[in-house]
């Protein structure tokens, strides 16, 4: 039987950290003494948070949203585990999310407290801003409220209370802002972080990518926003004066990398070690727990999509094809491993391939539906523009040859209105339906916050386990057991939680 997520995905933090050569406690907020800032560089801080943020990111955390998605089914080979096929998840079902979640932002905070006394150190304070919207936003389209303004204070306020989702965005969106400004306005003697920013370091144009970056998580943030009501005020005034090139581009994967190697297991990057192999050959972490979902299988076979289709799962070794599962299927007879796939080539590419935590061909994506929508300039031409730039982009990131030819091609052929944005009558749904396609085991969250805010894709399954009642896929996590532990009078104001009817604040 699988056993729970948060021991596994927190081993998978550990050594992320480890991998830099120090403990745990040297990265955490409260092991270091406030009295002696020079008791970890921000360089040291910098380069083992975003190795962490890799392996919170893409180390498992979002294996449940790969499952709601219609990416992943659990295999036929293992035991079910009920809960996770029914949706009754508890406090602990993937907490990991909220507590590792936190444990970031906290070595993140610390990073900016520790250079903003030293005005050459000012890039840090920006990239440490940056991160911090970053992990909050993820934390809000997961749970809704949360606390913002009280958290990182521990020793100073214990007990933080929860800030409502809308005001916790808003407080992004100004710090983004300002992270931007310090970049744009550093003095010309600022250290640059090179080798110790482990994303986009060894780029020369390192502090431009990182306000590429930045403009894209509100980017990100704001699409969230097109259901909300008072929304379209935000999104325009946040958006005046952006175009296409204030945002990753193609080629711009926001990819993190401390120097991930196939010496050891541990040091192999999160998601070969979450769904690929040991370096003894034998299946590493959930690679035979989880497999391909009939759903999204059959759905790209429908459209012909096979060039992708055959880089994101592997042909089962029993039949040579990529075959699928439905997802809480009860069925052992011909639905185990050796005629199910598993992941295939285009996403399991190295044990030394980057985390990647943001993909070009999602900003893409999310600069085609901004432009649609008309906050971007160029209105649908652009969108149609950006969204054929998308879709190369995916073909690129699974490594198809010859990938902008063949995602050409594969638009263009298409007589699918949810392939062939040319001959669509709803632009939008093109968009959304193609960046679900793109993003399995790439980012499950994002696809899920679009199901979440606009319903697509429509026909989305609910699980076929037995004794499932639920309506539609989950909503949102439950609180982390923590909370209800060491902060429990204010994660009770926040009221009865349930995950399939509590909405998140930005949804319709």
């Amino acid at each position: 039987m699988k056993n729970s997520s948060k021991i596994y995905v927190l081993t998978l933090l550990l050594s992320s950290v480890a991998f830099w050569g120090c403990k745990k406690g040297t990265f955490d907020i409260n092991s270091v003494n406030p009295n002696s800032p020079s008791d970890v560089s921000p360089k040291f801080i910098l380069a083992g948070a975003l190795a962490g943020s890799a392996s919170n990111v893409r180390g498992g955390n979002a294996d449940f949203a790969e499952l709601y998605m219609g990416y992943w089914a659990v295999s036929g080979d293992y035991i079910p585990v009920t809960s996770t096929l029914t949706y009754q998840t508890t406090t602990s079902y993937y907490s990991d999310n909220w507590d590792g979640g936190y444990l970031l932002l906290k070595n993140y905070r610390q990073m900016e407290q520790q250079a903003s006394s030293d005005p050459n150190l000012v890039y840090y304070v920006a990239i440490g801003k940056i991160m911090e919207a970053f992990h909050f936003e993820r934390l809000v389209d997961m749970y809704n409220n949360i606390p913002y303004t009280d958290a990182l204070s521990g020793g100073t306020v214990n007990y933080p209370k929860y800030d409502n989702g809308i005001d916790v965005y808003k407080g992004l969106l100004g710090k983004l802002d300002t992270a931007v400004q310090l970049i744009n306005t550093a003095p010309a003697s600022a250290s640059l972080p090179g080798s110790s920013d482990i994303m986009f370091g060894k780029n020369g144009n390192e502090m431009q990518l990182w306000v590429q970056f930045a403009n894209t998580i509100k980017l990100r943030a704001l699409m969230n926003l097109t259901q909300y009501q008072g929304g379209t005020a935000i999104i325009t005034s946040e958006l005046n004066g952006l175009t296409s090139d204030s945002f990753l581009g193609p080629g711009q994967d926001a990819g993190i990398n401390p120097g991930y190697s196939s010496a050891s297991n541990s040091q192999q990057s999160p998601f070969y070690q979450d769904m690929g192999f040991q370096i003894n050959g034998s299946p590493s972490g959930n690679e035979s727990y989880y497999r391909a979902c009939s759903y999204a299988v059959d759905y790209m076979y429908n459209t012909n999509d096979t060039l992708r289709l055959y880089q994101i799962y592997a042909p089962a070794s029993a039949t040579g094809v990529v075959k699928g599962r439905p997802f809480g299927s009860e069925t052992s007879l011909n639905q185990n491993n050796v005629n199910i796939s598993g992941m295939g080539p285009g996403l399991l590419k190295s044990p030394k391939d980057d985390a990647v935590i943001f993909a070009a061909t999602e900003s893409l994506f999310l600069q085609a539906e901004a432009a649609q929508r008309g906050f971007l300039p160029g209105g649908p031409a652009a969108a149609a523009s950006l969204y054929k730039m998308a879709v190369e982009e995916s073909f690129r990131f699974l490594q198809v040859p010859d990938y902008q030819n063949a995602a050409d091609d594969f638009i263009s052929k298409s007589t699918d209105p949810n392939v062939n944005i040319s001959i669509s009558g709803n632009a939008l749904q093109t968009i959304i339906t193609q960046e679900w396609v793109a993003l399995n085991g790439l980012d499950p969250v994002q696809t899920w916050n679009n199901w979440k805010r606009l319903g697509i894709p429509a026909d989305l399954p609910i699980s076929k386990f037995g004794g499932t009642t639920a309506p539609h896929v989950p909503y949102r996590l439950l609180y982390s057991q923590t909370e209800y532990q060491y902060n429990s009078a204010n994660v009770a104001a926040q009221g009865a939680i349930n995950n399939i009817t509590s909405k998140i604040f930005w949804m319709p």
